[in-house]
């Protein structure tokens, strides 16, 4: 898990994230932002929360891929704000309505098109069509007091990665969030055929001065300027499947 030293922001941004639109977000985001930098005197813009994640391809029976699941583990604080207000079990447990409420309100608008669940497909090069997810749940790992969300996004028919590749690239194109995969099992193909092989392109470092101009962005910047983005666009973990 990255550490840095606006933990303090990444839970605010979060909880926005999931839950407004991406220009809410931001102005809610920069007026919070605004108080907290009065108190601080070092605070990196972006990112505002980490996520560490793991990408399992669901194949069926005759040996095509059907769908993906994601498995997102928050950062510590972000887990932590994500509960105040709830009421927790006496054994600390926190009941289920209230995690499904939480995983249903994320979900909603994580299907927004500005962000369509961090995720992007293609088949032989080509783009395809996500349907709607399905399997959501979040759970709490008392341990450790961090969130996880897991969902499965289906593809519109099986895939035959026999001739053709499968790609992946996980990414948030507004770099609110950070994914990070770690470790040699960063995918898992179930029930796929023993011939099945994957690899992962990690993102490119980003340099000082790409640092620098990230980290310079101004209230008044609701969206991120071209050359930002095409420079996000770099940060995008990509996974490639052939069998």
């Amino acid at each position: 898990m990255m550490i840095y030293c606006d933990w303090s922001l990444s839970i605010m941004t979060m909880l926005r994230v999931f839950s407004e639109s991406n220009k809410l977000i931001r102005k809610a985001v920069w007026l919070v932002s605004f108080v907290l930098l009065t108190t601080m005197q070092t605070v990196s813009a972006h990112p505002h929360v980490w996520i560490d994640g793991h990408l399992t391809l669901l194949f069926n029976g005759q040996g095509h891929v059907t769908a993906l699941r994601h498995i997102w583990k928050f950062d510590e604080l972000f887990s932590a704000f994500s509960l105040q207000g709830i009421t927790r079990e006496k054994n600390g447990v926190i009941p289920a309505a209230e995690l499904k409420t939480l995983t249903d309100q994320w979900m909603q608008n994580l299907a927004d098109p500005a962000s369509h669940f961090f995720t992007t497909v293609s088949y032989g090069g080509q783009a395809i069509t996500l349907q709607k997810p399905v399997q959501a749940q979040s759970n709490l790992d008392t341990q450790t007091n961090q969130l996880t969300l897991s969902f499965e996004l289906p593809f519109t028919e099986p895939l035959a990665l026999s001739k053709q590749s499968l790609e992946v690239d996980v990414n948030d194109p507004g770099y609110f969030v950070a994914f990070d995969y770690k470790g040699s099992q960063v995918l898992t193909l179930s029930e796929a055929p023993s011939t099945c092989r994957y690899s992962h392109m990690p993102p490119r470092a980003l340099d000082s001065k790409s640092q620098r101009q990230l980290g310079a962005l101004t209230p008044d910047q609701k969206e991120l300027p071209e050359h930002l983005r095409q420079l996000v666009r770099q940060l995008s973990h990509q996974f490639k499947v052939t069998c």
